[in-house]
Protein backbone atom coordinates (compact mmCIF):
# COMPACT_ATOMS: atom_id res chain seq x y z
CA UNK A 1 0.00 0.00 0.00
CA UNK A 2 1.10 3.75 -1.05
CA UNK A 3 2.09 5.97 1.70
CA UNK A 4 -0.85 8.64 2.04
CA UNK A 5 0.98 11.88 1.35
CA UNK A 6 0.27 14.86 3.04
CA UNK A 7 -1.12 18.27 2.59
CA UNK A 8 1.85 20.11 3.50
CA UNK A 9 5.28 19.48 4.63
CA UNK A 10 5.59 18.70 8.30
CA UNK A 11 8.61 20.38 9.96
CA UNK A 12 10.02 18.34 13.27
CA UNK A 13 12.35 20.35 15.37
CA UNK A 14 13.92 20.28 18.60
CA UNK A 15 15.11 23.27 20.14
CA UNK A 16 17.83 23.33 22.45
CA UNK A 17 19.93 25.92 24.37
CA UNK A 18 22.91 26.16 23.96
CA UNK A 19 25.39 27.50 26.58
CA UNK A 20 29.14 26.19 25.12
CA UNK A 21 28.86 27.07 20.98
CA UNK A 22 32.36 26.32 20.45
CA UNK A 23 32.25 22.55 22.46
CA UNK A 24 28.79 21.93 20.22
CA UNK A 25 30.97 23.25 17.17
CA UNK A 26 33.59 20.51 18.04
CA UNK A 27 30.75 17.83 18.53
CA UNK A 28 29.15 18.42 14.95
CA UNK A 29 32.56 18.38 13.46
CA UNK A 30 33.69 15.32 15.18
CA UNK A 31 29.93 13.14 14.02
CA UNK A 32 30.79 14.54 10.28
CA UNK A 33 28.22 17.71 10.13
CA UNK A 34 29.15 19.56 7.34
CA UNK A 35 28.50 23.31 7.13
CA UNK A 36 26.23 25.00 4.61
CA UNK A 37 25.61 28.13 4.89
CA UNK A 38 25.53 31.33 7.47
CA UNK A 39 22.86 33.68 7.33
CA UNK A 40 21.49 36.37 9.05
CA UNK A 41 17.35 36.52 9.55
CA UNK A 42 15.24 39.17 9.94
CA UNK A 43 11.58 37.34 10.81
CA UNK A 44 8.38 40.02 11.02
CA UNK A 45 5.74 38.30 12.48
CA UNK A 46 2.33 39.48 11.88
CA UNK A 47 -1.58 38.79 13.62
CA UNK A 48 -4.64 39.23 12.98
CA UNK A 49 -7.30 40.76 15.37
CA UNK A 50 -10.10 38.41 14.33
CA UNK A 51 -7.80 35.19 14.68
CA UNK A 52 -5.57 35.09 17.82
CA UNK A 53 -2.56 33.07 16.77
CA UNK A 54 -1.62 32.24 20.68
CA UNK A 55 -4.49 30.27 21.10
CA UNK A 56 -4.61 28.86 17.29
CA UNK A 57 -1.08 28.14 17.75
CA UNK A 58 -0.39 29.08 14.00
CA UNK A 59 1.92 32.05 12.82
CA UNK A 60 2.48 34.18 9.74
CA UNK A 61 5.52 36.42 9.17
CA UNK A 62 7.73 37.48 6.46
CA UNK A 63 11.31 36.24 6.23
CA UNK A 64 14.31 38.30 5.08
CA UNK A 65 17.71 35.83 4.88
CA UNK A 66 20.53 37.54 3.76
CA UNK A 67 18.93 39.64 0.33
CA UNK A 68 16.09 37.06 -0.24
CA UNK A 69 12.60 37.23 1.30
CA UNK A 70 9.93 34.39 2.41
CA UNK A 71 6.79 34.45 3.52
CA UNK A 72 5.86 31.58 5.99
CA UNK A 73 2.94 29.90 7.42
CA UNK A 74 3.49 27.84 10.28
CA UNK A 75 -0.02 25.34 11.44
CA UNK A 76 -0.94 24.17 14.60
CA UNK A 77 1.54 22.23 16.87
CA UNK A 78 0.83 18.34 17.08
CA UNK A 79 1.02 16.75 21.19
CA UNK A 80 4.85 15.68 21.86
CA UNK A 81 7.87 17.39 22.78
CA UNK A 82 9.06 18.18 19.74
CA UNK A 83 7.51 20.84 17.60
CA UNK A 84 6.10 18.88 14.77
CA UNK A 85 3.97 21.54 13.03
CA UNK A 86 2.86 22.06 8.98
CA UNK A 87 4.72 24.78 7.66
CA UNK A 88 4.00 26.51 3.90
CA UNK A 89 6.85 28.08 3.10
CA UNK A 90 6.67 30.50 -0.51
CA UNK A 91 9.71 32.50 -1.66
CA UNK A 92 9.00 36.53 -2.69
CA UNK A 93 9.83 37.57 -5.96
CA UNK A 94 12.75 39.99 -5.29
CA UNK A 95 11.41 43.75 -4.44
CA UNK A 96 7.83 43.11 -3.39
CA UNK A 97 8.26 42.28 0.15
CA UNK A 98 7.06 46.23 0.95
CA UNK A 99 3.69 45.40 -1.59
CA UNK A 100 3.44 42.26 0.30
CA UNK A 101 3.33 43.76 3.64
CA UNK A 102 0.96 46.84 2.31
CA UNK A 103 -1.40 43.12 1.32
CA UNK A 104 -1.70 41.72 4.51
CA UNK A 105 -1.78 45.38 6.60
CA UNK A 106 -4.99 46.22 3.95
CA UNK A 107 -6.43 42.84 5.03
CA UNK A 108 -6.16 43.66 8.86
CA UNK A 109 -3.02 42.25 9.62
CA UNK A 110 -0.88 44.12 11.98
CA UNK A 111 2.63 43.84 13.27
CA UNK A 112 3.76 41.90 16.35
CA UNK A 113 7.47 41.82 16.48
CA UNK A 114 10.85 41.50 14.31
CA UNK A 115 13.32 38.92 15.50
CA UNK A 116 16.56 38.85 14.03
CA UNK A 117 19.46 36.03 14.24
CA UNK A 118 22.35 34.83 12.79
CA UNK A 119 22.19 31.63 12.01
CA UNK A 120 24.41 28.51 10.68
CA UNK A 121 22.92 25.37 8.56
CA UNK A 122 25.04 22.11 9.00
CA UNK A 123 23.89 19.31 6.96
CA UNK A 124 23.20 16.48 9.58
CA UNK A 125 21.80 13.61 6.51
CA UNK A 126 24.26 11.52 8.16
CA UNK A 127 22.93 11.04 10.85
CA UNK A 128 19.32 11.01 9.09
CA UNK A 129 18.24 11.27 6.00
CA UNK A 130 17.18 15.00 5.17
CA UNK A 131 18.27 16.26 8.88
CA UNK A 132 19.90 20.03 9.43
CA UNK A 133 21.15 21.47 12.46
CA UNK A 134 20.93 24.89 13.23
CA UNK A 135 23.10 27.04 15.26
CA UNK A 136 21.09 30.71 16.03
CA UNK A 137 22.67 33.52 17.49
CA UNK A 138 19.80 36.02 18.58
CA UNK A 139 20.90 38.59 20.22
CA UNK A 140 18.11 39.18 23.04
CA UNK A 141 17.92 35.91 24.47
CA UNK A 142 21.12 33.50 23.46
CA UNK A 143 22.32 31.16 21.91
CA UNK A 144 20.19 27.91 20.24
CA UNK A 145 20.81 24.67 18.19
CA UNK A 146 17.62 23.31 16.74
CA UNK A 147 17.62 19.74 15.08
CA UNK A 148 15.29 19.98 12.34
CA UNK A 149 13.88 17.60 9.95
CA UNK A 150 10.91 18.11 7.22
CA UNK A 151 8.63 14.77 6.53
CA UNK A 152 6.37 14.50 3.73
CA UNK A 153 3.88 11.56 5.22
CA UNK A 154 2.42 10.74 8.73
CA UNK A 155 4.88 7.50 8.20
CA UNK A 156 8.17 8.92 8.46
CA UNK A 157 7.00 11.45 11.86
CA UNK A 158 7.87 8.43 14.18
CA UNK A 159 11.91 7.60 12.93
CA UNK A 160 12.45 11.59 12.27
CA UNK A 161 11.19 11.84 15.89
CA UNK A 162 13.30 9.45 16.85
CA UNK A 163 16.40 10.40 15.06
CA UNK A 164 16.06 14.16 15.95
CA UNK A 165 16.07 12.96 20.29
CA UNK A 166 19.08 10.58 19.16
CA UNK A 167 21.12 13.51 17.31
CA UNK A 168 20.48 15.85 20.17
CA UNK A 169 21.78 13.56 22.39
CA UNK A 170 25.14 13.12 20.67
CA UNK A 171 25.46 16.37 20.60
CA UNK A 172 25.37 16.97 24.48
CA UNK A 173 21.95 19.26 23.88
CA UNK A 174 20.07 18.60 27.21
CA UNK A 175 18.47 22.03 27.51
CA UNK A 176 15.12 21.95 25.18
CA UNK A 177 13.00 24.95 24.77
CA UNK A 178 9.67 24.45 23.64
CA UNK A 179 8.88 28.14 22.91
CA UNK A 180 9.53 29.88 20.10
CA UNK A 181 12.00 32.81 19.43
CA UNK A 182 8.82 35.34 18.79
CA UNK A 183 7.84 34.49 22.97
CA UNK A 184 10.88 34.41 24.11
CA UNK A 185 11.79 38.07 22.68
CA UNK A 186 7.91 39.26 23.34
CA UNK A 187 8.95 37.88 27.08
CA UNK A 188 12.56 39.90 26.90
CA UNK A 189 10.76 43.18 26.21
CA UNK A 190 8.05 43.23 28.86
Amino acid sequence: MAQKANQYPIEIEGKYRVEAPIELLAQLDLLGAQEQASQTHEDHYLKHPSRDFKITDEALRIRRVDDHWLVTYKGPRHEGVLKTRPEIELPLAQGTQVQWMSIWENLGFEPVAIVRKTRRIFDFGNYHHGMIVVLDQVPEIGTFAEIECVVHSDQELSAARLAIESAAKALGLNFHERRSYLSMVLEQQK
